[in-house]
């Protein structure tokens, strides 16, 4: 007799949604906030107006913590867990937001160490839940909702960079404004925290743990409707778990085509220029608005803009497909940053003319830097933003699937640290003008990987997902009935010869 689920759609979709919720939020607080408070008067007098190279090293303390999270994260949660990794993410959190609450919490204290440690700390566990939580998500979500599910990890984070404006916003023009923006993200770490607490474990990490077929079972069904077959999926699982067993290793030939598009796609998530917009946002609008307050007040908009596409893109990432998104999302953002390249140049143009659009120097080629920007990120937020989470988890097999989700969060990371070191000595060197058209060509590679690299993946289980890169099947035509699918015997062959 099958074993079916207990609760609702809407009940499973709630508490699986719990974590990535909560932690996105937190991490985009805290990524977020940092440009703000650093283009902050106050900020600047407070620690005697630090260089360039301070700047970029206060911003990217947080990714360089990340990576060493990364190369840690995945052995932590092979032995004890998804679950128990996010735990460990979320309480590495809070100690991180307590760190930055010291120049709040005592005017004697004007070091930037407790903001390099701080980050540091706080990037370390988002390391480790960047490879964790993705792969939890995943692994307890359905397939019909399982894309939706890691995008709403995105826009979480996307309510986190909004969260993060709008106090920015509303605090940094008092003396210790900056100070308060910094350490409220110990209130949404502390969610986290309780998130993890009350989350049971991967069904499938329990599997490859060797415990009981019940444990697994038990936790599917207090996540599946009573129109779901939980036993089918546990043996889906079993069978999984014991075909792949042999193939450990995470650079085996048989896996090396989907860690090899996994590390790639993460790279290029934020290698296409994300956080020029998103963490120095500020930066790039103080040049063009000089007034503090409304400054800040413009990058509230670009928030929204981060929250309602994402927020769309989570009930399309399951409709339109992963490839697609990758593909439409690489052109619109080689275009927007493109466009909002030759704008920046326009606007030095007419500024060495005298021909500013008015006093504050917000003319026609300002306000098309910031609609381009916003363009940039709707189309980030529709594709890359979310999409890439989906990726690493889905290809490959799950007994490796937490390292390889690691490396790839290493690699994300990795990438994630240049942008944010070089970015400000970057615009010193070649004006935004130059610093958008890089990154614009690197959009442009990001599609030609994706049309002949990334395979469909949406609505296949996670079981058969690596199987359509195997056989070099991006369209996922598997699935249509004018297609015939290759015989069990046929597919073991390729992914032999593979």
């Amino acid at each position: 007799m099958a074993v079916v689920g207990k609760v609702t759609k809407s009940q499973a979709i709630f508490s699986i949604g719990l974590m990535p919720a909560t932690f996105g939020i937190a991490f985009g607080f805290a990524f977020g906030n940092i440009g703000g408070a650093m283009s902050c008067d106050a900020f600047g007098e407070y620690y005697n107006y630090p260089n360039t190279t301070l700047l970029q090293l206060i911003a990217a303390m947080l990714p360089m913590g990340a990576i060493l999270g990364s190369l840690s994260g995945g052995m932590f949660a092979d032995k004890y867990g998804r679950n128990a990794a996010s735990l460990l993410a979320a309480v590495l959190f809070v100690c991180g937001s307590i760190v930055l609450t010291i120049p709040l919490m005592t005017a004697t204290v004007k070091s930037l160490a407790p903001l390099l440690v701080g980050r540091a700390i706080i990037g370390f566990g988002a390391g480790i839940a960047f490879m964790s939580v993705p792969a939890y998500v995943c692994e307890l979500s359905a397939a019909a909702y399982r894309g939706a599910m890691a995008s709403s990890i995105s826009l979480a984070i996307a309510l986190g960079f909004l969260f993060s404006y709008v106090c920015n916003w509303t605090l940094l023009h008092h003396n210790d404004g900056w100070k308060w923006s910094l350490g409220i993200p110990v209130i949404p770490s502390m969610l986290f925290a309780l998130a993890a607490l009350n989350l049971p474990e991967s069904p499938r990490w329990t599997i490859l743990r060797d415990m009981s077929v019940s444990v697994p079972t038990g936790i599917l069904q207090m996540l599946r409707t009573p129109d779901d077959d939980v036993s089918k999926e546990v043996q889906e699982i079993i069978n999984d778990v014991s075909s792949t067993k042999q193939y450990g290793s995470v650079f085996a030939s048989r896996h090396r085509k989907a860690v090899i598009v996994s590390i790639l796609v993460m790279m290029l998530q934020v290698g296409t220029g994300i956080d020029i917009i998103l963490v120095y946002a500020p930066q790039n609008l103080k040049k063009m608005i000089p007034n503090q307050g409304t400054t800040l007040f413009w990058t509230i908009f670009i928030g929204v803009v981060l929250v309602i596409s994402n927020l769309v893109a989570c009930f399309i990432v399951d409709l339109v497909g992963r490839r697609a998104l990758l593909l439409l999302g690489s052109m619109g953002m080689f275009v927007s940053l493109l466009c909002a390249s030759i704008s920046f140049t326009i606007k030095d143009w007419l500024e060495g003319e005298g021909m500013e659009g008015s006093d504050a120097g917000f003319g026609i080629p300002a306000a098309l830097i910031v609609l381009f920007s916003m363009l940039y990120v709707m189309f980030f937020s529709l594709s890359w933003g979310p999409v890439a989470f989906c990726i690493p988890s889905e290809l490959v097999p799950s007994n490796i699937r937490a390292r390889v989700v690691a490396l790839a969060a290493v690699a994300n990371w990795i990438a994630d640290y240049v942008v944010v070191a070089s970015y400000l000595s970057l615009i010193d060197t070649v004006q935004e003008s130059g610093a958008f058209a890089i990154y614009a060509f690197i959009n442009l590679i990001a599609f030609v990987f994706v049309w002949f690299g990334v395979p469909e993946t949406m609505d296949l289980s996670l079981e058969n997902a690596s199987r359509s890169l195997l056989q070099g099947n991006h369209n996922n035509t598997e699935g249509s009935n004018s297609v015939k699918k290759p015989l069990l015997g046929e597919r073991v062959e390729e992914a032999a010869s593979a």
